[in-house]
């Protein structure tokens, strides 16, 4: 069999199309959706936050002041740096506690959440049906707050178990 190869005739070369979006456009959105994920978790994470800042905090002014007297006292520099950091963690442990936290939600935050998820789209509350949820977990450093709290059925509730939510379960809402 012979085949006829019929070649198009030379078309002149089409310029390049410019896209909208280059390599810096889509780094600066990149940055500014994970940078608003990291918005969502940490802001259910106020007291966990805010009491490891607080401890970082005291812990680099007791080692700053450690290193200073330490130093004034003519010691070689690794003993001034070695106990100024063992002072500066002591300081820190000692001087701020952790927060105390319950698992216990308040009848007041119980009651709005419920208002807000369920009330409002006129739904009843039942237990055996429905649960309080934490966005971000407890065990993982969520708090009680109304940000945090939503209402789910129980088998989604459960099946979710302690997992951290995704990008995408922020952009659900």
């Amino acid at each position: 069999m012979n085949y006829v190869y019929n070649f198009p005739a030379r078309v002149a070369p089409v310029a390049p199309v410019h896209t909208v979006l280059d390599v810096k456009t889509v780094a600066i959105v990149i940055w500014l959706i994970l940078g608003w994920y990291v918005y969502q978790i940490a802001s259910r994470k106020r007291r966990a936050i805010w009491f490891k800042t607080k401890r970082l905090i005291i812990s680099l002014i007791c080692y700053l002041l450690a290193v200073y007297i330490l130093a004034q006292q003519r010691l070689p520099p690794l003993e001034v740096v070695c106990f100024g950091a063992l002072a500066g963690l002591a300081c820190a442990w000692l001087l701020v506690k952790p927060p105390i936290e319950t698992r216990r939600i308040p009848k007041s935050i119980r009651r709005k959440v419920i208002a807000r998820d369920l009330t409002n789209k006129g739904i009843k509350w039942d237990a055996t049906k429905h649960h309080i949820d934490h966005v971000v977990p407890f065990s993982r450093g969520g708090d009680n707050s109304l940000r945090n709290l939503r209402v789910i059925e129980k088998q989604q509730n459960l099946r979710k178990g302690r997992r951290m939510p995704s990008l995408i379960d922020f952009l659900r809402k």
